[in-house]
């Protein structure tokens, strides 16, 4: 089903038989923002004939890729069998107990929480996982991996995409994300049983150790950094080889080098109606059903700036996340909606497709290029307040007056396995609690702590010397 042509593009004045033609997926919306808010199809289409494959159907990214793609096709989402889903998440629970990472502990833990007191559901879970013991080892992984490409091509609830891709004929298959978006493996198993080459950028850095087994089959993967290359073809070994994989890091960054999205303060402190003449401190929050009762922590934090006494006064700016606030979150900014002092700015997000409109990619980026610093639960933002060089703050500490089980606490997420390099490379700062993290703020914001040297290194280190070049053309030359 084509749901946009732009007619008359970049082809017009050659033999469209003579280049070659790229399908690519996009079926998850935070991949909107990677893919088609940058120049990545602006680029491709200098260079392919290109079809793009999509179940997000928001203006802005229709708009957004119209003037660069030749055609727009509706992705179906199709309901598969469910012994191959069943099957599928025997697997992926094998996978979690075979790496058992912090995250897969936290994982675990909900879960037992989730069946606490439901003793259908508690047997449920423990047959699930005793099952999926028997393949919680690489060799029994890889079995059960070529078993389920087998049987989900094999049941496979639709042939539609048997007919488009002969009607098509494509060159080359592009996932735009490995992850949380389903909808796109259907399509790359098809194309792998056509012999249809395919490949696939990993979305996210810390995706190896926090989620489930790659099933889909790519002849080509694309990294953020070496050190992730490294952890894929070892949790893959046989499976995937070196020359496979691709160090290209990540185009979520490229707005952040990208002179076009360069505001004037004025304009941001605008936006957000920031007095210009005092700093600003940004507080990114996490997800709620994550980081329970993260409102406590904000709270203090907005006492300790309303009573701070330095001049000028800090402000305030905390950025929610738009995947998950807690209702007492959502009641502190509604609260503080008009103070001139704690700023609750509404992250500019479509939540039925979960991506970012695109006036946020100018907004977020500013934000971060003028704060004073920043405080977060051991998210990537660190790596962005890094590369902006801003002091970053980490909360390695429980809310006030909470008593979380150890599988939840946060003080546990600056320990996860990806993360940990950056706070040993002493890019960041973990505040241990509270009285801390007031402590840090005050030598931050009177410049006695200078990490920009540890911050530099460490990106050197993880992206290699040239992490300031834009991803998404490196991705577009390789593909």
């Amino acid at each position: 089903e084509g749901i946009g042509h732009t007619g008359k593009n970049s082809y017009s004045n050659y033999n469209l038989k003579k280049i070659p033609h790229i399908v690519v997926i996009v079926a998850r919306g935070e991949a909107v923002r990677n893919f088609i808010y940058t120049d990545f199809l602006k680029r491709l289409s200098t260079q392919s004939n290109f079809t793009l494959l999509t179940n997000i159907l928001h203006p802005d990214a229709i708009n957004s890729a119209k003037p660069y793609v030749r055609n727009i096709v509706k992705l179906k989402t199709y309901k598969e069998n469910s012994w191959v889903i069943l099957f599928r998440e025997i697997l992926h629970t094998a996978h979690y107990r075979w790496i058992w990472t912090e995250a897969v502990k936290y994982y675990w833990g909900r879960h037992n929480q989730r069946v606490k007191g439901n003793i259908h559901e508690w047997v449920r879970l423990k047959i699930w996982r005793i099952i999926s013991y028997l393949f919680a080892n690489h060799f029994m992984l890889a079995v059960g991996t070529h078993i389920e490409r087998w049987l989900s091509i094999r049941f496979r609830p639709t042939y539609d995409f048997d007919l488009l891709f002969k009607r098509l004929n494509p060159d080359l298959v592009f996932n735009c994300s490995h992850i949380h978006g389903v909808s796109a493996d259907l399509p790359i198993r098809v194309a792998n049983q056509l012999n249809i080459p395919t490949s696939v950028f990993l979305f996210s850095w810390d995706n190896l150790s926090s989620r489930g087994r790659i099933f889909p089959n790519y002849n080509k993967y694309f990294v953020w950094t070496k050190d992730i290359k490294k952890h894929l073809l070892n949790l893959y070994k046989g499976e995937i080889q070196s020359y496979q994989v691709s160090v290209s890091g990540t185009p979520q960054f490229d707005f952040h080098f990208d002179p076009q999205y360069k505001w004037k303060k004025s304009r941001l402190y605008k936006e957000l109606g920031l007095d210009i003449n005092r700093p600003f401190i940004l507080y990114t929050t996490g997800m709620a059903s994550d980081f329970p009762n993260e409102d406590r922590i904000v709270d203090d934090l907005i006492q300790y700036i309303k009573n701070h006494s330095s001049n000028p006064k800090p402000q305030l700016v905390i950025r929610t996340y738009i995947k998950g606030t807690s209702d007492e979150m959502l009641d502190l900014g509604y609260k503080y909606e008009h103070d001139k002092d704690i700023f609750f700015p509404p992250v500019l997000w479509d939540s039925q497709w979960t991506m970012p409109l695109k006036e946020d990619v100018g907004l977020y980026t500013n934000i971060l290029r003028y704060a004073s610093m920043g405080i977060n639960t051991a998210s990537t933002v660190s790596l962005e307040l890094m590369i902006f060089g801003k002091p970053a703050i980490n909360i390695g500490f429980e809310p006030p007056g909470c008593s979380l089980p150890h599988w939840s606490r946060f003080s546990r997420h600056v320990d996860y396995e990806h993360y940990r390099p950056i706070v040993k490379g002493e890019g960041v700062m973990v505040a241990k609690s509270i009285s801390e993290l007031f402590n840090l703020i005050d030598k931050c914001s009177f410049g006695s702590i200078n990490i920009q040297d540890h911050q530099k290194k460490f990106l050197q280190d993880m992206f290699g010397k040239t992490y300031d070049s834009l991803s998404s053309q490196k991705i577009t030359s390789l593909l």
